[in-house]
């Protein structure tokens, strides 16, 4: 581990565990989200009929909380994505939440800018879904623990300026109070400023970023 000249962690959430267990520092390169992302205006005038999980279903995901959450608040739950807890998932799930599987670009971008906030209920070292949903304008209700802090701004003074709200645990309780807390405040987020947020995480940042990294 002594002859690496530079660390380069994708978050502060990574660069906390590379001084932890290597006792070294790294140096923090957010990793991009695609520029196309930016290039279509965004879409306002539309009905919000439903809240949004995309991602693999896979157990580290916590998508069985949304299920369990949802399955008592009867909210409209569309889940995007494939993965070895599908099955199971599907059967618990009652018919208010809708499990889409893998969906082409097109259709993926109905789902989400029709949503009425992304729900990211897992821990992750950085998470780009987050991010990739908050290019259209659409907020994250986020477990408030690993890499969503660093991408999820939760101003409770002035929710305009706000990219979405945190819960504090991976329990149903917790969930459901972030949530209401959620519906209180939903208009007075700031689509455009959400995206704007989203845009300081695109391409271009991120190769000005780890060039200087690199060079410095």
């Amino acid at each position: 581990m002594n002859n690496v000249d530079l660390y380069i962690a994708n978050s502060n959430n990574v660069a906390d565990r590379v001084k932890k267990y290597y006792g070294k520092v790294a140096e923090v390169v957010y990793p991009p989200i695609e520029t196309k992302l930016f290039e279509k205006s965004l879409i306002q005038d539309v009905e919000k009929t439903h809240y949004l999980s995309f991602g693999a279903l896979t157990p580290y995901k916590k998508i069985d909380l949304l299920v369990d959450t949802f399955n008592i608040s009867g909210d409209k739950l569309i889940i995007i994505g494939n993965g070895s807890e599908k099955e199971n998932l599907v059967k618990k799930a009652k018919p208010n939440i809708e499990f889409k599987g893998f969906l082409e670009d097109d259709k993926l971008e109905k789902y989400i800018s029709t949503s009425k906030a992304l729900l990211f209920p897992g821990e992750e070292d950085f998470g780009m879904i987050p991010l990739e949903v908050m290019s259209y304008g659409i907020p994250v209700i986020a477990l408030k623990k690993g890499g969503a802090l660093e991408t999820v701004i939760e101003n409770k003074e002035d929710y305009s300026q706000s990219s979405g709200v945190f819960f504090e645990e991976q329990s149903i309780t917790s969930l459901q109070e972030a949530i209401l807390n959620f519906k209180s405040v939903q208009y007075e987020f700031d689509p455009l400023w959400i995206r704007k947020h989203a845009e300081g995480f695109e391409e271009s940042r991120f190769l000005y970023n780890f060039k200087n990294t690199i060079k410095k």
